[in-house]
């Protein structure tokens, strides 16, 4: 259960930012990119249940999806993920579920045509916003 690791770490670091800044906080959001390999609704029940006892008790939170994009390093065109994979073959966009890095072998840069691109949101989990008291 890799979720809680990662939400044990995400409320050391907000507890630890809390005492840096000297501010309670009163809310933050936790963004899970649609390519992570977590549980959203598993990292939400952890946060709701590990948070009771600490300073962030009363703190208002969101879980929410963030978006796969990816880059062209040639042309700097901006892709959505899902609209990139589109047109694929579903045995393709399985082997891409598996290992999204492999987009570029299957698809190109819908602006200029290549295949040199980067995914640049949506593969990892963050604290996306924090609001102090």
């Amino acid at each position: 259960m890799h979720e809680l690791v990662i939400v044990n770490g995400i409320l050391d670091a907000l507890n630890e930012l809390s005492k840096k800044e000297g501010k309670g906080i009163s809310k933050f959001i936790v963004a899970v990119g649609e390519l992570a390999s977590f549980n959203k609704d598993l990292i939400d029940d952890l946060l709701k249940t590990l948070k009771k006892g600490t300073k962030l008790e009363n703190a208002d939170y969101e879980v929410v999806v963030e978006k796969a994009h990816v880059i062209c390093r040639k042309c700097g065109a901006d892709m959505g993920f899902n609209e990139l994979i589109q047109p694929l073959t579903e045995h393709e966009k399985e082997m891409i579920h598996f290992l999204p890095e492999l987009v570029s072998s299957f698809t190109k840069c819908i602006n200029c045509g290549s295949r040199d691109m980067e995914i640049k949101s949506g593969r990892g989990i963050r604290v996306s916003y924090v609001e102090f008291r």
